[in-house]
């Protein structure tokens, strides 16, 4: 694939990490590209009969896609693909990646989510959708300030650790040299370590674990204000939600989200003003733009983040169904997330959902039903096969709980035993 400055890129970080191929503006198509755009169909004796009808057949077409403060860009995107697989794309590229809050149009109408491509009146070859910044609500504000987070701590590997949100450690960069042309060069060593010879008396088990580098720093702190919720009259202004954002520069800042976007307000250690600030009264619609715009060390900071994010390998960005357990853990320094600290406080994060009286989950009785649904279409395999793969995911997440709720009592038995 070509990145949009006309330089080749390596299957793994190019900006098609969704399975699309983009391109840039004013790239042409390649006679194969032109043969995808024309749907293939068989003729027979008349040629303007085709053998399949129109609405069954799937056909690859190119889209443009033009977001605020992006470089347009031209996507090749199938038939049968949903208008939310869009919004993925723009989730996984380094210019739109901080967009949460939008909707995608063709012509000035909204696009379904779950929506197939082909059943959208008016989208043919060279559409051009229009990327539309949408109000927040408290639901899109928490999810957008969520995200953001998540891009900050893109390159930390402690989520991955602590198995937040499913998160697992990856030992794809190890397995493929991570990025391949700054090794091409040098000259590998294949010959296995001393420690897993014959005869080797020592066994670290800090092999076992991926390669963990210092995380980019790029706020000391990012959490929810205690002024929340906003009062009555402030609600009747536009406010959402507010925040508390501690920068490497050591200043802190209290910040509003309204409907429109993000703004500094004026409150300090004096008093709650939740009014924009005299120093900086510019709304944005991102975050991200906003701390950017406030703090020089945080837009260094996170260039170089969504930089390296870019280069990660797709199988190493996108969340998995599976979490990957394991025995050993790496000891880090615990650092200040009052998102993480919020997360974990809350009742359906801690596990009392599964403590419920009287809902106690059968595993046996689920997993037989789930193994006599009918198989004999595609359809019906596809969703046999997720239902056992969803309740044997399930069945081992409470399954780890109970064995580190049980490693966690013989820990304190033995302390008290020892006293």
């Amino acid at each position: 694939t070509l990145s949009e400055d006309g330089q080749e890129n390596s299957p793994h970080n190019s900006a098609s990490d969704s399975g699309h191929e983009t391109s840039s503006p004013d790239s042409p198509l390649t006679p194969v590209e032109e043969g995808a755009v024309s749907p293939a169909v068989e003729k027979t004796g008349n040629d303007d009969e085709a053998l399949c009808p129109s609405d069954k057949c799937e056909t690859t077409f190119r889209i443009r896609l033009i977001a605020p403060g992006a470089e347009p860009f031209d996507l090749q995107v199938n038939s049968s693909e949903m208008v939310q697989e869009l919004h993925q794309v723009l989730l996984e590229r380094e210019a739109t990646c901080h967009r949460t809050c939008f909707s995608l149009q063709l012509n000035g109408i909204s696009l379904d989510h779950f929506t197939e491509l082909k059943n959208v009146a008016g989208l043919t070859d060279g559409s051009v959708l229009r990327v539309v910044e949408e109000p927040y609500t408290t639901r899109e504000a928490r999810i957008h300030i969520r995200h953001v987070r998540d891009l900050i701590r893109s390159l930390d590997m402690s989520d991955a650790v602590n198995g937040t949100d499913g998160a697992s450690l990856s030992y794809l960069a190890s397995m493929t040299l991570g990025d391949r042309k700054k090794n091409a060069d040098k000259s590998l060593e294949c010959s296995p370590p001393d420690y897993v010879l014959p005869g080797s008396k020592e066994r670290p088990l800090i092999p076992l674990l991926p390669v963990m580098k210092d995380p980019v720093l790029a706020l000391k702190s990012l959490a929810i204000s205690p002024f929340n919720p906003p009062p009555g009259h402030r609600k009747l202004k536009g406010d959402v939600l507010y925040l508390t954002v501690d920068t490497r520069e050591g200043r802190r800042y209290h910040i509003t989200c309204c409907t429109k976007g993000f703004y500094v307000n004026a409150t300090s250690e004096a008093g709650f003003r939740p009014t924009p600030s005299p120093s900086h009264r510019a709304i944005h619609h991102s975050l991200l733009d906003l701390l950017s715009s406030i703090s020089t060390s945080f837009k260094r900071a996170m260039s170089l983040i969504l930089k390296k994010r870019s280069e990660k390998h797709i199988f190493e960005r996108l969340p998995t169904p599976y979490q990957v357990n394991s025995w050993v853990a790496p000891i880090f320094e615990q650092t200040e997330d009052g998102i993480r600290a919020e997360d974990f406080t809350q009742p359906h994060k801690i596990g009392l959902e599964d403590h419920i009286p009287g809902q106690i989950r059968d595993w046996n009785e689920e997993l037989q039903t789930t193994h006599e649904l009918p198989r004999e279409t595609l359809g019906e395999r596809l969703i046999r096969e997720r239902a056992i793969f969803k309740i044997h995911s399930d069945f081992v997440s409470a399954a780890i709980k109970v064995i580190v709720y049980h490693i966690l009592i013989l820990n304190i038995s033995l302390l008290i035993a020892r006293i």
